[in-house]
Protein backbone atom coordinates (compact mmCIF):
# COMPACT_ATOMS: atom_id res chain seq x y z
CA UNK A 1 0.00 0.00 0.00
CA UNK A 2 1.80 3.41 -0.80
CA UNK A 3 1.84 5.64 1.71
CA UNK A 4 -1.14 8.49 2.22
CA UNK A 5 -0.33 12.05 0.84
CA UNK A 6 0.57 15.15 2.86
CA UNK A 7 -2.27 17.13 3.66
CA UNK A 8 -1.07 20.12 2.15
CA UNK A 9 -0.99 18.82 -0.74
CA UNK A 10 -4.73 17.26 -0.47
CA UNK A 11 -6.18 20.89 0.59
CA UNK A 12 -4.15 22.32 -2.67
CA UNK A 13 -6.94 20.37 -4.87
CA UNK A 14 -9.99 20.72 -2.21
CA UNK A 15 -11.44 23.78 -4.41
CA UNK A 16 -11.59 21.20 -7.28
CA UNK A 17 -12.73 18.59 -5.71
CA UNK A 18 -15.91 20.10 -4.08
CA UNK A 19 -16.36 21.59 -7.60
CA UNK A 20 -16.14 17.68 -9.16
CA UNK A 21 -18.50 16.92 -6.51
CA UNK A 22 -21.64 18.70 -6.80
CA UNK A 23 -21.07 17.89 -10.42
CA UNK A 24 -21.88 14.11 -9.53
CA UNK A 25 -25.84 13.73 -8.79
CA UNK A 26 -28.28 10.85 -8.37
CA UNK A 27 -30.17 10.43 -11.65
CA UNK A 28 -33.33 8.46 -12.76
CA UNK A 29 -33.51 5.75 -15.17
CA UNK A 30 -33.73 8.48 -18.36
CA UNK A 31 -32.85 6.12 -21.13
CA UNK A 32 -33.30 2.24 -21.88
CA UNK A 33 -29.94 1.35 -22.51
CA UNK A 34 -31.81 -2.36 -23.93
CA UNK A 35 -32.69 -0.19 -27.05
CA UNK A 36 -30.12 1.12 -29.18
CA UNK A 37 -28.78 3.76 -29.21
CA UNK A 38 -28.25 7.39 -31.35
CA UNK A 39 -25.51 6.49 -33.08
CA UNK A 40 -25.90 4.16 -36.22
CA UNK A 41 -23.90 1.14 -36.63
CA UNK A 42 -21.33 -0.09 -39.13
CA UNK A 43 -19.30 -3.04 -39.11
CA UNK A 44 -16.13 -3.43 -41.17
CA UNK A 45 -13.90 -7.02 -41.08
CA UNK A 46 -10.44 -6.62 -41.00
CA UNK A 47 -7.06 -8.36 -40.54
CA UNK A 48 -5.18 -8.19 -37.22
CA UNK A 49 -1.75 -8.24 -36.86
CA UNK A 50 -0.14 -9.14 -33.82
CA UNK A 51 2.79 -8.07 -32.20
CA UNK A 52 4.80 -11.11 -33.63
CA UNK A 53 3.91 -10.35 -37.26
CA UNK A 54 1.42 -12.98 -37.12
CA UNK A 55 -2.24 -11.88 -38.08
CA UNK A 56 -5.90 -13.17 -37.54
CA UNK A 57 -8.92 -12.19 -38.75
CA UNK A 58 -11.62 -10.13 -36.89
CA UNK A 59 -14.74 -8.10 -37.12
CA UNK A 60 -14.94 -4.35 -35.84
CA UNK A 61 -18.43 -2.77 -34.88
CA UNK A 62 -18.71 1.03 -35.03
CA UNK A 63 -20.26 4.25 -34.80
CA UNK A 64 -20.93 5.11 -38.65
CA UNK A 65 -22.16 8.05 -40.58
CA UNK A 66 -24.84 5.09 -41.50
CA UNK A 67 -25.78 1.51 -40.73
CA UNK A 68 -23.86 -0.63 -43.22
CA UNK A 69 -21.25 -2.13 -43.70
CA UNK A 70 -17.53 -0.32 -44.25
CA UNK A 71 -19.70 2.84 -43.56
CA UNK A 72 -17.19 6.25 -42.49
CA UNK A 73 -16.70 6.44 -38.85
CA UNK A 74 -19.28 8.91 -37.32
CA UNK A 75 -16.94 11.80 -36.34
CA UNK A 76 -19.22 13.99 -34.41
CA UNK A 77 -18.89 11.83 -31.32
CA UNK A 78 -15.91 10.87 -30.50
CA UNK A 79 -12.81 9.66 -29.79
CA UNK A 80 -14.59 6.40 -29.23
CA UNK A 81 -13.29 3.62 -26.35
CA UNK A 82 -12.30 0.29 -27.43
CA UNK A 83 -13.69 -2.72 -26.59
CA UNK A 84 -12.74 -6.87 -26.87
CA UNK A 85 -15.55 -8.81 -26.98
CA UNK A 86 -14.97 -12.77 -26.80
CA UNK A 87 -16.81 -15.57 -28.34
CA UNK A 88 -17.73 -18.43 -26.84
CA UNK A 89 -16.70 -22.02 -27.31
CA UNK A 90 -17.64 -23.10 -30.72
CA UNK A 91 -19.72 -20.01 -31.05
CA UNK A 92 -18.38 -17.95 -34.70
CA UNK A 93 -18.63 -14.37 -34.01
CA UNK A 94 -21.98 -13.79 -36.17
CA UNK A 95 -24.17 -14.94 -33.13
CA UNK A 96 -22.76 -11.44 -31.41
CA UNK A 97 -23.19 -9.60 -34.25
CA UNK A 98 -26.34 -7.75 -32.87
CA UNK A 99 -24.82 -6.86 -29.91
CA UNK A 100 -22.05 -5.71 -31.12
CA UNK A 101 -24.10 -3.23 -32.87
CA UNK A 102 -25.92 -2.09 -30.05
CA UNK A 103 -22.40 -1.66 -28.48
CA UNK A 104 -22.03 0.80 -31.72
CA UNK A 105 -25.07 2.52 -31.25
CA UNK A 106 -23.87 3.64 -28.19
CA UNK A 107 -20.76 5.09 -29.04
CA UNK A 108 -18.42 1.60 -28.51
CA UNK A 109 -15.64 -0.07 -30.84
CA UNK A 110 -16.09 -3.08 -30.51
CA UNK A 111 -13.79 -5.25 -31.94
CA UNK A 112 -14.22 -9.35 -32.40
CA UNK A 113 -11.55 -12.18 -33.03
CA UNK A 114 -12.37 -14.82 -35.36
CA UNK A 115 -10.02 -17.57 -33.57
CA UNK A 116 -10.13 -20.30 -31.48
CA UNK A 117 -13.16 -21.23 -32.64
CA UNK A 118 -12.75 -24.99 -32.92
CA UNK A 119 -12.84 -27.63 -30.39
CA UNK A 120 -9.10 -27.12 -30.15
CA UNK A 121 -9.31 -23.67 -28.31
CA UNK A 122 -6.40 -21.98 -26.53
CA UNK A 123 -8.00 -20.15 -23.95
CA UNK A 124 -4.55 -18.68 -22.78
CA UNK A 125 -3.94 -17.47 -27.10
CA UNK A 126 -7.62 -16.36 -27.24
CA UNK A 127 -7.29 -13.88 -24.06
CA UNK A 128 -3.82 -12.76 -26.24
CA UNK A 129 -5.62 -11.94 -29.26
CA UNK A 130 -8.38 -9.96 -27.25
CA UNK A 131 -5.49 -7.73 -25.95
CA UNK A 132 -3.83 -7.71 -29.29
CA UNK A 133 -6.92 -6.51 -30.62
CA UNK A 134 -7.23 -3.76 -28.64
CA UNK A 135 -3.50 -2.71 -29.30
CA UNK A 136 -4.23 -2.68 -32.64
CA UNK A 137 -7.22 -1.12 -32.73
CA UNK A 138 -5.73 1.86 -30.68
CA UNK A 139 -2.76 1.87 -33.13
CA UNK A 140 -5.22 2.62 -35.88
CA UNK A 141 -6.46 5.68 -33.96
CA UNK A 142 -2.98 7.29 -34.98
CA UNK A 143 -2.59 5.58 -38.15
CA UNK A 144 -3.52 7.76 -41.22
CA UNK A 145 -5.93 6.43 -43.90
CA UNK A 146 -7.34 3.84 -41.29
CA UNK A 147 -10.70 3.99 -40.97
CA UNK A 148 -10.64 4.83 -37.31
CA UNK A 149 -7.84 7.83 -37.56
CA UNK A 150 -8.49 10.63 -34.96
CA UNK A 151 -11.55 8.60 -33.53
CA UNK A 152 -9.98 5.97 -31.00
CA UNK A 153 -9.72 6.66 -27.13
CA UNK A 154 -6.93 4.51 -26.68
CA UNK A 155 -7.22 5.34 -22.89
CA UNK A 156 -10.64 3.67 -22.75
CA UNK A 157 -10.35 0.06 -23.06
CA UNK A 158 -12.81 -2.29 -22.26
CA UNK A 159 -13.35 -6.31 -22.49
CA UNK A 160 -16.42 -8.56 -22.81
CA UNK A 161 -17.17 -12.09 -23.40
CA UNK A 162 -19.36 -14.98 -23.30
CA UNK A 163 -18.74 -18.08 -21.41
CA UNK A 164 -15.16 -19.40 -22.90
CA UNK A 165 -14.82 -15.87 -24.46
CA UNK A 166 -15.81 -14.50 -20.52
CA UNK A 167 -13.15 -16.64 -19.07
CA UNK A 168 -11.06 -15.51 -21.30
CA UNK A 169 -11.85 -11.59 -21.05
CA UNK A 170 -10.47 -12.27 -17.05
CA UNK A 171 -7.42 -13.71 -18.61
CA UNK A 172 -6.78 -10.71 -20.60
CA UNK A 173 -7.92 -8.08 -17.67
CA UNK A 174 -5.11 -9.64 -15.47
CA UNK A 175 -2.24 -9.56 -18.57
CA UNK A 176 -2.92 -5.83 -19.78
CA UNK A 177 -3.60 -3.25 -17.04
CA UNK A 178 -4.42 -0.94 -19.50
CA UNK A 179 -7.92 -2.47 -19.59
CA UNK A 180 -9.92 -0.08 -17.54
CA UNK A 181 -13.56 -2.83 -17.53
CA UNK A 182 -14.37 -6.20 -17.67
CA UNK A 183 -17.64 -7.29 -18.32
CA UNK A 184 -17.72 -11.22 -18.51
CA UNK A 185 -21.33 -13.22 -19.40
CA UNK A 186 -21.47 -16.92 -17.87
CA UNK A 187 -17.68 -16.91 -17.66
CA UNK A 188 -15.62 -20.17 -17.78
CA UNK A 189 -13.14 -21.32 -16.03
CA UNK A 190 -10.86 -21.47 -18.09
CA UNK A 191 -7.56 -22.69 -18.48
CA UNK A 192 -5.43 -21.22 -16.98
CA UNK A 193 -7.69 -20.60 -14.70
CA UNK A 194 -9.68 -17.16 -14.89
CA UNK A 195 -10.72 -17.75 -11.53
CA UNK A 196 -6.57 -17.54 -10.06
CA UNK A 197 -6.37 -15.21 -12.67
CA UNK A 198 -9.31 -12.53 -11.31
CA UNK A 199 -7.03 -12.34 -8.17
CA UNK A 200 -5.26 -9.99 -10.28
CA UNK A 201 -7.65 -8.01 -12.15
CA UNK A 202 -7.31 -4.36 -10.55
CA UNK A 203 -10.18 -2.91 -12.93
CA UNK A 204 -13.70 -2.12 -12.57
CA UNK A 205 -15.52 -5.71 -13.30
CA UNK A 206 -19.24 -6.97 -13.52
CA UNK A 207 -19.99 -10.53 -14.27
CA UNK A 208 -23.26 -11.02 -15.10
CA UNK A 209 -24.54 -14.70 -14.76
CA UNK A 210 -28.27 -16.61 -15.72
CA UNK A 211 -29.42 -18.56 -12.41
CA UNK A 212 -30.76 -21.35 -14.95
CA UNK A 213 -27.38 -21.72 -16.43
CA UNK A 214 -26.58 -25.58 -16.75
CA UNK A 215 -23.56 -24.96 -19.37
CA UNK A 216 -21.76 -22.82 -17.08
CA UNK A 217 -23.12 -23.22 -13.72
CA UNK A 218 -23.57 -19.49 -12.26
CA UNK A 219 -22.08 -20.89 -8.63
CA UNK A 220 -18.56 -21.36 -11.27
CA UNK A 221 -18.72 -17.91 -12.17
CA UNK A 222 -19.94 -16.72 -9.29
CA UNK A 223 -16.64 -18.08 -7.37
CA UNK A 224 -14.39 -15.66 -9.12
CA UNK A 225 -16.50 -12.46 -7.23
CA UNK A 226 -14.93 -12.09 -4.47
CA UNK A 227 -11.36 -13.25 -5.28
CA UNK A 228 -11.35 -9.11 -8.21
CA UNK A 229 -9.31 -7.38 -6.76
CA UNK A 230 -10.82 -4.08 -8.06
CA UNK A 231 -14.75 -2.38 -8.00
CA UNK A 232 -16.57 -5.57 -8.15
CA UNK A 233 -20.16 -6.52 -9.23
CA UNK A 234 -21.78 -9.97 -9.45
CA UNK A 235 -25.48 -9.80 -11.38
CA UNK A 236 -27.71 -12.15 -11.83
CA UNK A 237 -30.34 -13.00 -13.96
CA UNK A 238 -33.40 -14.92 -12.76
CA UNK A 239 -34.56 -17.06 -14.24
CA UNK A 240 -31.49 -16.45 -17.17
CA UNK A 241 -30.01 -19.30 -19.27
CA UNK A 242 -26.24 -19.94 -21.15
CA UNK A 243 -27.61 -19.77 -24.81
CA UNK A 244 -29.65 -16.82 -24.46
CA UNK A 245 -26.57 -14.29 -23.95
CA UNK A 246 -26.34 -14.79 -27.81
CA UNK A 247 -28.25 -14.09 -30.84
CA UNK A 248 -29.53 -18.08 -31.26
CA UNK A 249 -32.26 -19.57 -29.79
CA UNK A 250 -32.24 -23.20 -29.86
CA UNK A 251 -35.36 -25.30 -28.43
CA UNK A 252 -33.20 -27.49 -25.84
CA UNK A 253 -32.00 -23.81 -24.00
CA UNK A 254 -34.68 -21.23 -23.24
CA UNK A 255 -35.29 -18.70 -20.08
CA UNK A 256 -37.64 -19.42 -17.23
CA UNK A 257 -40.46 -16.99 -17.04
CA UNK A 258 -39.04 -14.64 -20.08
CA UNK A 259 -38.03 -14.72 -23.78
CA UNK A 260 -35.18 -15.18 -25.31
CA UNK A 261 -35.09 -11.32 -26.15
CA UNK A 262 -35.84 -10.42 -22.75
CA UNK A 263 -32.86 -11.72 -21.30
CA UNK A 264 -31.11 -9.79 -24.12
CA UNK A 265 -32.61 -7.10 -22.75
CA UNK A 266 -31.51 -7.13 -19.28
CA UNK A 267 -27.62 -8.19 -20.73
CA UNK A 268 -27.49 -5.37 -22.77
CA UNK A 269 -29.01 -2.55 -20.21
CA UNK A 270 -26.61 -4.69 -17.64
CA UNK A 271 -23.75 -3.93 -19.91
CA UNK A 272 -23.99 -0.81 -21.25
CA UNK A 273 -24.16 0.75 -18.29
CA UNK A 274 -21.46 -0.97 -16.89
CA UNK A 275 -19.22 0.35 -19.94
CA UNK A 276 -20.78 4.04 -20.21
CA UNK A 277 -20.14 4.71 -16.86
CA UNK A 278 -16.84 3.56 -16.89
CA UNK A 279 -15.54 3.90 -20.73
CA UNK A 280 -17.13 7.17 -21.24
CA UNK A 281 -16.51 8.78 -18.20
CA UNK A 282 -20.56 8.85 -17.74
CA UNK A 283 -20.67 9.39 -13.94
CA UNK A 284 -24.40 9.96 -13.93
CA UNK A 285 -24.43 6.46 -14.35
CA UNK A 286 -23.52 5.56 -10.90
CA UNK A 287 -26.59 4.85 -9.36
CA UNK A 288 -28.14 2.83 -12.22
CA UNK A 289 -24.53 0.54 -11.60
CA UNK A 290 -24.41 0.47 -7.93
CA UNK A 291 -27.55 1.22 -6.46
CA UNK A 292 -29.86 -1.36 -5.92
CA UNK A 293 -31.98 -2.40 -9.33
CA UNK A 294 -35.08 -1.73 -9.26
CA UNK A 295 -37.68 -3.42 -8.19
CA UNK A 296 -39.12 -6.05 -11.40
CA UNK A 297 -36.02 -6.14 -13.24
CA UNK A 298 -35.38 -9.53 -12.99
CA UNK A 299 -31.83 -9.04 -11.44
CA UNK A 300 -30.11 -9.25 -8.47
CA UNK A 301 -26.94 -7.77 -7.58
CA UNK A 302 -23.64 -7.94 -5.21
CA UNK A 303 -21.36 -5.45 -4.93
CA UNK A 304 -17.44 -4.35 -3.41
CA UNK A 305 -17.16 -1.40 -3.93
CA UNK A 306 -12.87 -0.10 -3.14
CA UNK A 307 -11.10 2.99 -3.10
CA UNK A 308 -10.86 3.53 -6.56
CA UNK A 309 -14.16 4.54 -7.19
CA UNK A 310 -14.51 5.57 -10.68
CA UNK A 311 -12.33 2.19 -11.85
CA UNK A 312 -9.34 3.78 -13.74
CA UNK A 313 -6.54 2.33 -11.46
CA UNK A 314 -5.76 5.38 -9.42
CA UNK A 315 -6.56 6.35 -5.97
CA UNK A 316 -7.12 10.29 -6.87
CA UNK A 317 -9.30 13.85 -7.24
CA UNK A 318 -11.99 11.99 -8.98
CA UNK A 319 -12.31 9.29 -6.10
CA UNK A 320 -12.42 11.88 -3.44
CA UNK A 321 -14.96 13.76 -5.53
CA UNK A 322 -17.14 10.65 -5.86
CA UNK A 323 -16.74 9.99 -1.63
CA UNK A 324 -17.74 13.97 -0.85
CA UNK A 325 -20.72 14.19 -2.95
CA UNK A 326 -22.38 11.48 -0.50
CA UNK A 327 -20.38 12.27 2.41
CA UNK A 328 -22.73 12.17 5.70
CA UNK A 329 -25.38 9.96 3.80
CA UNK A 330 -26.38 6.89 5.68
CA UNK A 331 -28.47 3.85 4.06
CA UNK A 332 -28.12 0.13 2.80
CA UNK A 333 -24.49 -0.42 2.52
CA UNK A 334 -22.94 -0.63 -1.09
CA UNK A 335 -25.88 1.02 -2.61
CA UNK A 336 -24.05 4.51 -1.51
CA UNK A 337 -21.35 5.41 -3.43
CA UNK A 338 -18.72 5.51 -1.49
CA UNK A 339 -19.50 3.09 1.49
CA UNK A 340 -16.58 1.16 1.51
CA UNK A 341 -16.75 -0.34 4.68
CA UNK A 342 -20.12 -1.28 3.80
CA UNK A 343 -21.28 -0.34 7.26
CA UNK A 344 -24.53 2.08 6.07
CA UNK A 345 -22.92 5.32 5.88
CA UNK A 346 -20.02 7.06 4.35
CA UNK A 347 -18.10 8.41 6.93
CA UNK A 348 -14.53 9.35 8.40
CA UNK A 349 -13.78 5.67 8.03
CA UNK A 350 -14.49 5.72 4.48
CA UNK A 351 -12.66 8.69 3.49
CA UNK A 352 -9.27 7.54 5.55
CA UNK A 353 -9.40 4.22 3.39
CA UNK A 354 -9.00 6.58 0.52
CA UNK A 355 -6.61 8.64 1.77
CA UNK A 356 -4.29 5.66 2.68
CA UNK A 357 -4.76 4.27 -0.44
CA UNK A 358 -4.08 7.73 -2.35
CA UNK A 359 -2.12 7.36 -5.51
CA UNK A 360 -2.14 10.42 -7.15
Amino acid sequence: MRPAPAITAIARSLALVFALAINIVPRALADDLSAPGPMLAARRDVTVVRMDGTTFPATVHYPGTSATIGAPLDPGHGPYPIVAFGHGFLAPVAYYQTTGAHMASWGLITIMPQTNTTVFAVHAAFAADLVSSLHWLAAQGTTVGSPWFGGVDANARGVVGHSMGGGCAILAAQADPSIRCAVPWAALNTTPSSNTAALDVECATRLIIASDDTIVPPSSTASMYPNLAGPSQLVTIIGGVHCAFADPSPLFCTPVGMTHAQQQAIVRRETMEFLLLYLRGDSTRWNEVWGAPPAGQSVTQQSTQTPDLDGDGRIAGADLAIMLSTFGTGGSGNAIRGDLNNDGAVDGMDLSAVLAAWTG
